[in-house]
């Protein structure tokens, strides 16, 4: 069956340390002009689509803010559909703004929401979310990414780092709603109208990228770039197809047959 979208997660894959991925704006232009709709993906949830979009653009990636769907916005539509539930935020700034219309509850919440606020983590403030879970708020996640790349050094730590430490302790789960999970990929694809069977996810995050498009039903291609340039662990979900970077996705695509031939 011939592809109608393709879900394409932001960095490592179209960017890297603040560059685009040589040929990327180019794959985008391509991907378009062949009759795919395209989804970019991104768990960033410290930036508001309109922001990221800027980004990109400096960084030489024609993108419009419509076509770019992150953690955060996910996580807030989540929230918005439990009626008259309140929330306890540990956020960064900018995402604080997505839940303007959400009750606020900083003693007994029904959700504590949690996203990297990086040196603001710390013993007093995750203390006071570990007593707010095991009162019995719900921990609600954008994403559970481990570390990131900041463009100006080696990796850092990222909030799943301290959200896997409050499940252990609290003895409960996180509900996530950005990459890996299967509520993420389902909203991108209700966006464009298509069903799992009509679309590709391509990304450098084994994890989140080719683990979640795997569960979600989702074929996928992983590029060699970003998280992507790491070896491969044992047992790692495996792509549908790999690339050394995004550049030859639409050749690969062709020459696979899974471009319509209008």
């Amino acid at each position: 069956m011939a592809l109608k979208a393709l879900l394409i997660d932001i960095d490592g894959t179209l960017v890297f340390r603040n560059e685009a991925i040589a040929g990327a704006n180019l794959a985008l232009r391509e991907a378009k002009a062949a009759g795919l709709a395209v989804r970019l993906l991104t768990n960033i949830s410290a930036r508001l689509p309109h922001q990221i979009a800027a980004e990109l653009r400096a960084c030489g990636i024609d993108v419009d803010e419509r076509d770019i769907q992150t953690a955060g916005t996910a996580c807030r539509a989540y929230l918005r559909r439990q009626p008259a539930a309140s929330c306890h935020l540990l956020v960064p700034e900018a995402m604080a703004t997505l839940f303007e219309d959400v009750p606020r509850d900083d003693s007994k919440p029904d959700f504590v929401v949690i996203g990297d606020v990086a040196q603001r983590f710390d013993y007093g403030l995750l203390n006071g979310v570990f007593c707010m879970l095991r009162e019995g708020a719900q921990l609600l996640v954008p994403h559970r990414n481990l570390y990131w790349f900041d463009g100006s050094g080696p990796p850092r730590l990222d909030a799943g780092a301290f959200i896997l430490g409050l499940e252990a302790a609290a003895g409960c789960s996180a509900i996530v709603t950005g990459k890996p999970s299967a509520v993420f990929f389902q909203a991108a694809l209700d966006a464009l109208g298509v069903r799992a069977d009509e679309a590709m996810v391509v990304g450098d995050d084994v994890l989140t990228d080719i683990a979640g498009a795997r569960a979600a039903g989702l074929a996928s291609a992983l590029v060699r770039t970003g998280k992507g340039e790491a070896a491969p662990q044992p047992g790692a979900a495996q792509p549908d197809m790999a690339l050394r970077s995004i550049a030859e996705l639409m050749t690969r695509l062709r020459d696979a047959g899974l471009l319509s031939a209008g």
